[in-house]
């Protein structure tokens, strides 16, 4: 019997590559495969307007069909009326029983964080705070002097400041496309003027920013893409040094960073312990999926993004339940087919297991 699988994304594009191939390796599995958008779903009837693919021309058909069996969530969410409309839709499906998503996604920023303080994996998560208005902004900045700000639902790098306070003068730095933007305030007076604007826009955590730059005063972080395998199980999937440009604030490969494989990056790190460092992220690795999935509800992959401060110390800075899969493309080119076999696996496995009450989350 086919199962059917559905790849979900606010914008569908048939000329993806990522989705054109997991389409071509649909072909000899028992998987009907299809691309739509959440706002192309008709509730009334659990239909949806999308694109199959056709495994005999290899190709994306337009058509209309019922929701499929299981879902491959890839939306991304903004501020828009869209992805509004589009959340309260996704979040109507996973309540809908005969409906599996592969996962289920995670919670903001602030909430993963309120949740892993109190984990066992608290001591590798930086102090954090919510920002409740300017004048808490400003106090948080009085106290840490260099802090980092990001919106609590962001992505990518999105909307990320680093925010200084010397000599009495405040620095705000961002990064607009690719190159970074750079504001003095003279007085806290338009300090607060500012972030009342931006504040009015975005809900923002703030963490104290970690040191951990290159000799080329370049930032950098370790990234981790993990996944489940064709029986349910957690695997790291590909790891890899992330590095930003000099001077810069974010390693996101988005916002100007660069992919390297760890053993490489090793070689010009002879003065670091890298023995415990492996030994600390092994261990990290092996708990935090399950960690996860037992506080919030059922994942399918993960990007980890964990930062190795100037004193070795590790801490995990970014969880992401939809990462992008560049680090594979870019450092692993031989495990593309296994990549886009994946969902498809998985899709097969969870059609072979029965949950009776199964956490859907939420947002």
């Amino acid at each position: 019997m086919d199962h059917s699988l559905g790849i979900m994304t606010l914008n569908p594009d048939p000329s993806h590559p990522y989705f054109n191939e997991i389409g071509r390796h649909s072909v000899p599995r028992k998987v009907e495969l299809s691309l739509f958008s959440p706002l192309s779903i008709s509730p009334d009837h659990e239909t949806v307007e999308g694109f199959v693919y056709n495994k005999s021309a290899c190709t994306w058909k337009p058509e209309v069909f019922d929701i499929p069996e299981f879902i491959y969530d890839r939306t991304y969410y903004d501020k828009s009326i869209q992805s509004r409309q589009a959340k309260l839709v996704v979040q109507w499906m996973k309540n809908l029983p005969h409906i599996r998503f592969l996962g289920y996604g995670l919670p903001n920023k602030w909430r993963l964080y309120e949740k892993l303080k109190e984990s066992p994996l608290a001591p590798y998560i930086p102090e954090t705070f919510l920002v409740e208005n300017n004048v808490h902004l400003l106090n948080l900045l009085s106290s840490h002097k260099d802090i980092i700000m990001k919106p609590v639902d962001g992505a990518h790098g999105f909307a990320v400041y680093h925010i200084t306070c010397f000599d009495g003068k405040v620095t705000v730095r961002t990064t607009k496309k690719r190159r970074i933007s750079s504001q003095g305030f003279e007085s806290s007076a338009t300090f607060l003027r500012w972030a009342d604007r931006l504040l009015g826009r975005h809900t923002f955590i703030v963490q104290e920013r970690i040191s951990n730059r290159t000799e080329r005063e370049t930032p950098f972080d370790l990234r981790v893409l993990m996944n489940k395998d064709q029986y349910g199980e957690w695997r790291e999937f590909q790891r890899a040094i992330r590095e930003g440009t000099e001077g810069g604030i974010l390693t996101n490969i988005s916002r100007g960073g660069s992919y390297f494989p760890q053993d490489e990056w090793k070689k010009g790190q002879s003065n670091t312990d890298w023995d415990g460092i492996e030994a600390e992220l092994n261990d990290i690795l092996e708990q935090l999926p399950y960690l996860l999935e037992a506080s919030f509800s059922p994942l399918f992959e993960l990007g980890i993004d964990i930062l190795i401060a100037s004193d070795h110390s590790l801490w995990i800075l970014d969880i992401n339940s939809k990462p992008g899969h560049k680090i594979v493309e870019a450092l692993a080119h031989e495990k593309l087919g296994t990549l886009y076999q994946t969902p498809l696996e998985y899709c097969e496995y969870l059609s072979s297991e029965s949950i009776a009450s199964l956490r859907r989350g939420d947002f």
